[in-house]
């Protein structure tokens, strides 16, 4: 239904095709036809955009594409797209107008039908050309991005996206309508959209092809994911949580079995021993003999006691809350404090100790611990001494991988790690003939380390020293 017309403005004489006659349902008949004869076709609501139209024309000499509403003779609304040109004379006055006049009344629903469509989705629409220029977004994309559809009509897509994704979008937006099928973008990729304010977005987006009389579009489905990510992020973060707490749970569990086989050997022997000797007593005919296993007993005993004070301090490292006490301390003060304890060990053997708490001077732990376990490795680095020299004691302390690590450095007589590295840390092993050792302190110092989330270990040379290392969690 295109028509063409014809308005001679200094005389203001009209003429219309035939079509024209069709589309307003007019007679032909009629052919004294003026700008009025127009105008009383135009649609009521229509008139004040049909004026503005016109003033513009008059005022900038030119024609735009221009549509609006109209009733027929027999009350039908319509939709017409009117197109034309403007003439001049040398005065630059406008002496003719020609253009034409299409029925879009089709069009237009089929467009509203459309629109209506895009409005109801529950994601943001942006329907894009082959150019990347924008065509229509819907309100939803209105109020994800902040702009209006005018502030994007016929804009670069590249608008809505972070420039860091600029080359890669372009490449993927022409691979799109060389294969133009309905798909989903970036999928298993973090996709990031641009809001008007700068700010990023995480999104998803649905990609579909749109066949229309001008040319291919795209449509892209855009969600904003912003509340999913971060329910992801919990998850991870929660599964994260289990497996620390699975990673605990299992070395507690390590710790409890080695505790139970500890106790378990360690209690059997000097219960059976008792046993025996009781038997033997009771068998022993005379006074001196029972005098002498009477002695024995007394031996026993002690070291019985001996045992379970020590396993009894080492459940109570294990089932104290590891959060409780803790407080700042000054690893100097403690080194100090153990010099005084030590005095006498120290004068008598000359020990010299040196540290250097340069890097990491201070720490966040529980006092009674970190002062047994600088009394336990500094006591043994004297207690096990060479006797071809003077025992020197070097403590260190640095940061590795954001840990707080100790050395504790010595010139003793150093432990053949090969023959007895497995039982270093176990209760009453001893690697030295020396009438003190009871294999007690250094089993203390790794539980007390190991309740607080540490790990001690040992490096050494027979002959030469050892070389403990702890690094706090």
């Amino acid at each position: 239904m295109m028509s063409n017309w014809k308005w001679d403005t200094v005389v203001d004489k009209v003429e219309w095709s035939q079509n024209f006659y069709k589309i307003l349902e007019l007679d032909e008949a009629i052919t004294e036809l003026k700008f009025e004869s127009y105008f009383r076709f135009v649609h009521p609501e229509d008139i004040e955009i049909v004026n503005q139209h016109f003033e513009k024309v008059e005022k900038e000499k030119k024609w735009e594409s221009f549509t609006h509403r109209i009733i027929t003779t027999s009350g039908k609304v319509k939709t017409i797209q009117l197109l034309g040109k403007v003439f001049t004379n040398q005065k630059d006055e406008i002496v003719e107008m020609i253009g034409t006049c299409q029925d879009v009344t089709e069009f237009k629903m089929a467009e509203r039908k459309f629109r209506g469509l895009l409005e109801s989705a529950p994601d943001a629409m942006v329907i894009v050309n082959d150019k990347g220029s924008i065509q229509l977004i819907n309100k939803q994309s209105e109020r994800l991005f902040g702009y209006t559809l005018e502030e994007l009509l016929d804009k670069p897509v590249e608008i809505l996206i972070p420039t860091r994704f600029y080359p890669k979008h372009t490449k993927d937006r022409n691979s799109f309508f060389n294969t133009p099928i309905t798909r989903v973008m970036g999928d298993g990729k973090d996709l990031y959209a641009l809001k008007k304010n700068g700010k990023e977005i995480p999104i998803q987006i649905s990609l579909s092809p749109l066949h229309t009389e001008e040319g291919l579009l795209v449509s892209a489905a855009i969600r904003d994911v912003t509340k999913q990510k971060l329910a992801e992020q919990k998850i991870h973060e929660a599964k994260e949580s289990l497996e620390l707490v699975a990673q605990k749970l299992s070395s507690q569990n390590k710790q409890l079995a080695d505790f139970t086989h500890i106790t378990s050997h360690n209690l059997r022997a000097p219960v059976a021993n008792l046993n025996s000797l009781l038997e033997i007593y009771n068998q022993s005919e005379t006074d001196a003999d029972r005098t002498d296993i009477f002695g024995k007993f007394k031996t026993v005993i002690e070291h019985l006691t001996l045992t379970l004070n020590t396993l009894v301090d080492a459940l109570k490292t294990k089932i104290d809350d590891s959060t409780e006490d803790l407080e700042e301390i000054i690893l100097g003060t403690v080194l100090e404090h153990t010099k005084e304890i030590l005095s006498g060990a120290i004068l008598n053997s000359g020990a010299i100790i040196k540290s250097d708490f340069s890097k990491v001077s201070t720490i966040r732990y529980k006092r009674v611990y970190m002062e047994s376990i600088f009394l336990n490795l500094v006591g043994n680095a004297i207690k096990y001494k060479s006797k071809d020299r003077i025992p020197e004691i070097r403590i260190t302390s640095e940061l590795e991988n954001g840990n707080i690590v100790l050395k504790f450095h010595d010139n003793g007589l150093g432990i053949d790690l090969e023959q007895h590295g497995h039982k270093l840390f176990g209760l009453n092993k001893v690697f030295h003939r020396h009438p003190d050792a009871k294999g007690v302190g250094l089993f203390l110092t790794k539980t007390q380390i190991e309740a607080m989330g540490g790990v001690i270990t040992a490096d050494s040379t027979v002959g030469v020293g050892s070389t403990f290392t702890i690094s706090f969690n």
